[in-house]
């Protein structure tokens, strides 16, 4: 829902959509047959990490992949620009908004002496100038401009041209393996978009979700607001969040374990056995770790992003056995599989034994 966007904020969206579009369909594939003709006759090192650095390497001699990956950069850093600049045209409507709909949508409940982690607060992802938080609006900007207009349409991280962002989050959502929770925790809500479709999966669950970002959770007030939802938001590390022992059915989370180093995904998971029922269960989605990857290309191209998108924690995050860690913090039955065209969103999920 682009809220008072106009004329110079709709023109620098478009393009950089179609840019983004374009180069993901045409020079990627391109730069696949490169990587094709590059390999012919090359051994490969056996290491999962080392096998896609040597591919980088090679397609340093590709003028298909430096164009795209040029593209990607420019339309990583451009985005936020793009967005300041549509917030500012239309700030008066953007605000109007928000005022309209203080009453609704549920309950925030701040925390003013949180620390947040380091990983958190010293990282600026997706290139988001100051981060999550650098804006007072950054949480609107982000999710009604960025991800609506540019990511929805494709062609830039895991989301290749002509998917789309919000059916990918529904397939997700609906990966449970009951009908009916009664609670359900979202880890790293965000903006609320995962929740709006787990609400829509699980249309009578009370649904709680922490986060960080203070404007974060303030537009997942309203996108909750915006679908007649009450959702019970709170200010936490998904580490260390509040609530009691045993409470939820389902625990889940989206694309947030690639957001975070691999200690601190461990320790989710560990908080995520503490507040989850006896015979309740965890459901992550996220991108597929690299050896479920259609291809070495493919792999390439999402290493990429950790040294050049301000992802500094996907290659340790694609580089794990998922399904392990949550062996590891003591949930069973688990599951690991794709449900997209190119195993994304990736799926791993387990029951947390009735016994614990």
């Amino acid at each position: 829902m682009a809220t008072g966007l106009k004329q110079r904020g709709r023109a620098n969206f478009n393009f950089l959509a179609d840019l983004a579009a374009w180069s993901g369909k045409e020079l990627q594939a391109k730069a696949e047959q490169d990587l094709e003709a590059l390999l012919d006759g090359i051994d490969l090192p056996e290491g999962e990490q080392q096998r896609i650095r040597a591919a980088a390497a090679l397609l340093e001699q590709s003028q298909n992949y430096t164009w795209d990956r040029f593209y990607t950069r420019f339309s990583g850093e451009r985005q936020f620009v793009a967005a300041r600049e549509a917030y500012d045209d239309g700030t008066d409507i953007v605000e109007a908004e928000y005022s309209a709909n203080a009453d609704k949508g549920g309950d925030i409940v701040l925390d003013p002496t949180i620390v947040p982690p380091k990983y958190w607060s010293e990282t600026e992802f997706h290139l988001a100038p100051g981060g999550w938080e650098g804006h007072a609006r950054m949480g609107f900007m982000i999710h009604d401009y960025v991800y609506d207009l540019l990511f929805a349409t494709g062609g830039i991280g895991a989301v290749k041209p002509g998917e789309s962002f919000a059916d990918q989050r529904y397939t997700a959502a609906q990966q449970g393996r009951a009908d009916h929770y009664d609670r359900i925790l979202e880890l790293g809500i965000g903006t609320g978009r995962y929740a709006a479709a787990i609400q829509r999966a699980y249309p009578e669950a009370k649904i709680s979700g922490v986060e960080l970002g203070r404007t974060e959770l303030e537009h997942a007030k309203l996108i909750a607001a915006r679908n007649g939802y009450e959702w019970d938001l709170r200010q936490a590390a998904c580490e260390a969040t509040p609530y009691e022992d045993n409470t939820f059915d389902l625990t889940t989370a989206f694309i947030l374990l690639h957001e975070v180093p691999v200690p601190a995904a461990k320790d989710i998971l560990t908080e995520s056995f503490r507040v989850t029922k006896p015979g309740g269960e965890i459901l992550i989605a996220d991108v597929a770790p690299y050896r479920y990857q259609d291809s070495l290309f493919r792999c390439v191209v999402l290493d990429w992003e950790t040294e050049n998108r301000d992802e500094p924690f996907w290659r340790g995050a694609l580089l794990q056995d998922r399904a392990q860690l949550l062996r590891d913090a003591g949930f069973v039955d688990v599951e690991d599989y794709g449900v997209g065209p190119g195993n994304y969103p990736w799926v791993t999920r387990g029951v947390k034994p009735t016994g614990a």
